[in-house]
């Protein structure tokens, strides 16, 4: 085999094994926030998001081939991301949840100092 051939093979086991990584902390993210998703005061949409996100990860046929998951992690990434967003509003008490995309809707107390 010549040293290009090891090369690459190092660039693909690097690669597996990074992959491997983020994977392992994205299921630790998800579990971590499977708890967050189930309270009854988090909207709809962000459930579905949740649990469309890993059945997307979960199912056999994807957008690109898996040789390093990368769609799979994507599409859980994003779905974490805006869960994250949700758990931001949930925890502001003066904010109410809007529809994505749109400003939170403030009360009127939330300018005032107490």
């Amino acid at each position: 085999m010549s040293t290009w051939d090891w090369i690459g093979i190092g660039l693909i086991a690097v690669l597996v094994i990074v992959t491997g990584v983020i994977a392992i902390w994205l299921v630790v993210k998800v579990i971590r926030h499977y708890r967050m998703v189930m309270r009854p005061d988090v909207p709809v949409a962000a459930k579905i998001t949740f649990f469309a996100s890993i059945a997307y990860a979960i199912f056999p046929l994807d957008l690109l081939p898996d040789p390093v998951l990368i769609d799979d992690i994507a599409v859980l990434v994003g779905a974490l991301a805006y869960l994250g967003h949700v758990a931001k509003k949930l925890k502001d008490p003066d904010a109410e949840l809007t529809a994505p995309g749109q400003p939170l809707k403030q009360s009127p107390s939330a300018g005032t100092r107490r």
